[in-house]
């Protein structure tokens, strides 16, 4: 008498396996690097000369564009029409 067929299961479905490349592993806030240095570092310099937080998110913004640090800073003071008191420039 002939054995029994046995079925191999298919691997065409296989379960997700836990190594996930680093970027689908958990959604992480991207963070913001400019030749200046890492955006938290600049942000508490600037907080410590005296930018405010609406400034600060304008600075953020330009810079994401690819504006450099001073000319951010400019734009920011422009369109706010304001700039801390007593602020130096960075450098």
């Amino acid at each position: 008498m002939a054995a029994p067929r046995t079925r191999r299961q298919s691997k065409r479905f296989v379960p997700p396996s836990d190594h996930a490349p680093s970027d689908m592993r958990r959604p992480t806030a991207r963070r913001l690097a400019v030749p200046e240095g890492d955006w938290r570092s600049i942000r508490s310099d600037l907080e410590l000369r005296g930018w405010s937080s609406s400034q600060l998110d304008v600075i953020q913004a330009e810079l994401s564009q690819g504006w450099p640090l001073r000319i951010a800073m400019r734009h920011a003071a422009l369109r706010l029409g304001t700039c801390p008191t007593g602020s130096k420039a960075l450098g």
